[in-house]
């Protein structure tokens, strides 16, 4: 032990000493502290802490005309919890990282938000690809992602939560009233990745089990522009109806040649899974009027929460701003988590363990979809109503079908028998840290 210079040392010094050690007390400046009052003081200073979230998506790159504003929905979440005060008094400090549509930067971007900037959940994601890159790294490193997109399923990590819809809840009663509104020969087209492949499993399995027929199922690269030969075929084999599974710029691009080509919405109709608000705005009326699209959330529903939603959206990001599926997921998404953020005290938020615990009992009443949004604790997915939409001749989508809520299975009976769906979600690392 150094003695200090001036100071004088005896016998009963050094026991005064070691009985204040012994019952933890710490000298400092002057002033004595226990060890549980240092404990208290970080406890009080966790509390008035900021709460890190990393944000990430496409903001650049082919994926930009979807994912920028997906951002945007949980840019506005989060900046309207805050102006309410945060969460339970503590403001949630975002740190947005842009993975510009290259889904080798997105694992560094994840790998970043999970171990430099220590965030206690990453939300954000798109495509499928963008998911899977990520959930790794979550894994690895004992950290949550919050996905608010609508996907393929078949999957339910432990640290992924799910905010968007999956196909038993957007595809089981579309592909019926498809079949008996619009016809019963689909071609398929879609990007080729997981979702469009995955949904197109499941549509074809449905269109036969009702006596429909597939006449064509083709995809292409992210980013495609170039349909030609894809029309003219769909041109020859006069299908009822063309399903769609085209993402980002391929689906601006192919909706306008197949108007071109004269393919019409009357004769020809386009059935999309994809194709949102915010898609129809860049592509043009003249291209999307009189197409569908199944979704969970459409601008255009007609309920409080959502006219609310609408309205501050426009007043933060401009009038001319859209709001669509994707958007609103991940909106809800940065709620669902605020929700369970404010079950726990101080660092809590920040152990995976326990904000996972919490996520599974997080429902919010506020949801611009319509209905109260809860998560289901046995598959970490998300409750959804769901709607069949017309685009008019604004860009927006009018209401023709609805269908009452339906609790996620990420492992549809369609692709996955029932005794081989596997355990939903498995637990978290036994061997991770926190």
């Amino acid at each position: 032990m150094a003695v200090e210079r001036g100071e004088k040392h005896t016998r009963g010094t050094f026991l005064k000493r070691g009985a204040a050690g012994a019952a933890g007390v710490v000298a400092s400046g002057g002033v004595i502290r226990t060890a549980a009052g240092l404990a208290a003081s970080r406890e009080r200073a966790a509390a008035g802490a900021p709460i890190r979230v990393g944000l990430t998506n496409a903001l650049t790159g082919v994926l930009s005309v979807t994912e920028k504003s997906i951002w945007q929905g949980a840019k506005l979440a989060v900046d309207e919890i805050n102006a309410k005060g945060g969460i339970n008094g503590r403001k949630i400090h975002d740190i947005t990282e842009d993975y510009a549509s290259d889904f080798t930067l997105v694992v560094q971007k994840a790998q970043k938000l999970a171990l430099q900037d220590k965030v206690a959940m990453v939300i954000g994601g798109y495509t499928s690809a963008s998911r899977v890159s990520m959930i790794p790294i979550m894994e690895q490193n004992n950290k949550l992602l919050f996905y608010g997109t609508y996907y393929e399923g078949l999957e339910c990590s432990p640290n992924c939560y799910y905010g968007g819809a999956v196909p038993n809840q957007f595809l089981t009663d579309y592909v019926p009233w498809v079949m008996k509104n619009l016809g019963k020969t689909f071609y398929i087209v879609g990007s080729d990745y997981i979702y469009p492949r995955t949904v197109s499993a499941i549509v074809q399995k449905l269109v036969k089990q009702r006596g429909g027929k597939i006449v064509g199922d083709k995809y292409f690269p992210l980013g495609t522009t170039q349909f030609g030969p894809t029309v003219s075929d769909i041109q020859a084999k006069k299908p009822d109806v063309v399903l769609s599974n085209m993402v980002g710029d391929s689906t601006i691009a192919f909706y306008k040649q197949y108007k071109n080509a004269g393919l019409t919405a009357e004769k020809h109709p386009i059935a999309a899974t994809v194709t949102t608000e915010v898609e129809a705005k860049a592509m043009g009326v003249e291209f999307a009027k009189g197409h569908f699209m199944t979704a969970t959330y459409f601008q255009s529903l007609n309920n409080p929460n959502n006219k609310r939603f609408v309205a501050a959206f426009k007043k933060r990001w401009g009038h001319d701003a859209v709001t669509h599926m994707p958007l609103v997921g991940t909106y809800q998404s940065v709620y669902l988590f605020a929700k369970a953020a404010s079950m726990l005290k101080g660092n809590d938020v920040y152990n995976t363990k326990k904000l996972s615990a919490a996520l599974n009992r997080s429902r919010i009443t506020n949801a611009p979809e319509g209905i109260p949004i809860h998560v289901i604790p046995g598959n970490h997915h998300t409750n959804h109503p769901v709607y069949v939409g017309q685009t008019n001749n604004t860009g927006q989508f009018d209401i023709v079908a609805k269908f009452p809520s339906r609790d996620a299975n990420p492992f549809p009976p369609q692709v996955v028998p029932v005794s081989k769906a596997p355990k939903c979600p498995a637990p978290l690392s036994k061997t991770s840290k926190g």
